[in-house]
């Protein structure tokens, strides 16, 4: 039974005629606390929904409180961690990544979540801490097993250790370690496109690229995006690209069509 569940919540992730997803990240919070553009959750729930995208990413609270709204609107994508890693470098932030995890895959499942997504952390100052971030993943990777649930792994150098993010080398690394574990979508960084697009052709499991940080205008961000999926990314996990611009459904309409073209 469990292979069946996995297969119908792997079924809800993507646009079925596209094989592809469009995917807002909303658990920023509990990494960093309130973020402008999503201090107030509700309203940016409402026009996700609205706009049809494929799937969310919430924290357990977010799930609790706001679960109702997303009922009949995209994909779940349940944050199992929590990190430290995006207040690296700010007045709450520590010298090095630390990671633990605040929920469990039984506890996504009586949720309702379609998928759990985990933190692969790797080059860390502290061996230690890429060890525990790699345990942490593999004990979600056997209890999503176990329950047929769908298992996202965010895959990326650790902020402040001794390898950059960007690096298509450590990008290669990081998406090939998490397809090992047992991973069945990755979300990762970008790099140069020519290297990614190798990177796509390899990996053992379908990417999603992380948008990251806002940039100036909505034309970048859709210039970002089509060069991604341009190069073999088969989705796009945009937060801050979405949820910061002027006009949130006007960004979700061009990304949808950059992510599924006329298949959307």
């Amino acid at each position: 039974m469990s292979e069946v569940g996995k297969a119908r919540r792997l079924a809800r992730l993507s646009n079925k005629r596209s094989g592809r997803m469009l995917c807002v990240p909303l658990d920023h919070g509990m990494q960093v606390g309130p973020v402008a553009g999503i201090a107030d959750p509700a309203p940016l729930i409402d026009i996700v929904v609205e706009a049809g995208v494929d799937s969310v990413i919430v924290s357990p609270g977010m799930l609790q409180r706001y679960g109702k709204r997303l009922a009949d609107g995209p994909a779940v994508i349940l944050r199992l961690d929590q990190t430290t890693m995006w207040r690296h470098e700010t007045p709450t932030g520590y010298p090095d990544t630390h990671s633990r995890l605040v929920a469990t895959v039984e506890e996504a499942v009586q949720m309702g979540a379609d998928a759990v997504i985990t933190y692969l952390f790797t080059c860390n100052n502290q061996p230690i801490e890429e060890t525990k971030s790699f345990e942490n993943a593999g004990a979600v990777a056997a209890a999503c097993r176990k329950w047929g649930m769908v298992h996202v792994i965010e895959a990326m150098a650790a902020k402040g250790g001794f390898a950059r993010a960007d690096d298509p080398d450590i990008v290669a690394l990081n998406c090939r370690m998490a397809g090992e574990l047992g991973a069945d979508w990755l979300k990762t960084d970008w790099c140069d496109p020519t290297r990614f697009a190798a990177i796509a052709r390899q990996s053992l499991a379908p990417i999603a690229v992380a948008g990251g940080p806002a940039l100036g205008t909505l034309a970048d961000t859709v210039r970002f995006a089509k060069a991604a999926i341009g190069s073999g990314a088969k989705g796009l996990m945009f937060g801050r690209n979405v949820f910061q611009q002027a006009d949130v459904p006007a960004a979700l309409a061009k990304l949808t069509k950059v992510v599924h073209g006329n298949d959307g």
